[in-house]
């Protein structure tokens, strides 16, 4: 009996929050930004923020807090503070590295699609190891961020894959909709009570994630 030639397949990650353990430095910064500015409801404010780029989480928080500040003087300066409080706050997740160590093994093409601007990435880079992955697709590199699909699109394209046979792993709603709108199959990790795209598959952490598991979800078995 022949078998059909497998197709290739590819992983396409998140970084905050999914990879790195940023997302919770970033929510108090923006937490931290709200009450600077006398505002109400600030952890309400940065659940809204997360996985936004700095440009979109600027103009939200222009928008609720009735701020007069320019969106570029409101993204600096959630610049600044978000360098200052992940000096000595960027750690691996669980289950991380085993992941990317697996895929790296078994040869499964990988790329970075984050909504964090691309010094962020550098300076990340200098305390984690990110080699494993082939691309990285910044907020800097792409006209429309997520949630739109144009990330996960531009992931995909970088390793040389259609959309539709890449595995998004995601752990905010934003991410979510950006990679099921690209066409991915999708991991949400964590336990995001907002309404989620259909058709994404949960874990709890990365620890629960392998090859063979991402491979089936892919549709891609005999590869």
């Amino acid at each position: 009996m022949t078998h059909a030639p497998s197709l290739p397949w590819g992983v396409l990650s998140d970084m905050d929050g999914t990879l790195l353990d940023t997302e919770s430095t970033w929510l108090r910064v923006v937490e931290r930004f709200v009450f600077h500015h006398d505002g109400t409801d600030a952890a309400g404010l940065a659940a809204a923020s997360e996985g936004l780029d700095l440009d979109r989480a600027a103009v939200l928080l222009r928008e609720r807090l009735d701020l007069v500040a320019a969106p570029a003087d409101i993204a600096a300066d959630l610049d600044r503070r978000a360098l200052a409080a992940y000096a000595d706050a960027v750690s691996w997740t669980p289950g991380a590295p085993e992941l990317l160590r697996a895929l790296v093994d078994a040869d499964v093409p990988l790329a970075l699609v984050t909504s964090s601007p691309r010094h962020w990435v550098d300076g990340f880079a200098q305390r984690v190891d990110l080699s494993a992955f082939r691309a990285v697709v910044t907020a800097d590199d792409t006209a429309r961020t997520k949630p739109a699909p144009d990330p996960y699109l531009d992931g995909a394209a970088a390793l040389g894959l259609p959309a539709a046979r890449c595995v998004a792993i995601e752990d905010s709603l934003v991410g979510a909709w950006s990679a099921v709108s690209a066409g991915c199959v999708t991991v949400v990790v964590g336990d995001l009570a907002r309404s989620l795209p259909p058709g994404v598959h949960r874990v709890a952490s990365l620890t629960e994630v392998d090859v063979p598991m991402l491979r089936r979800i892919a549709g891609r078995e005999g590869s």
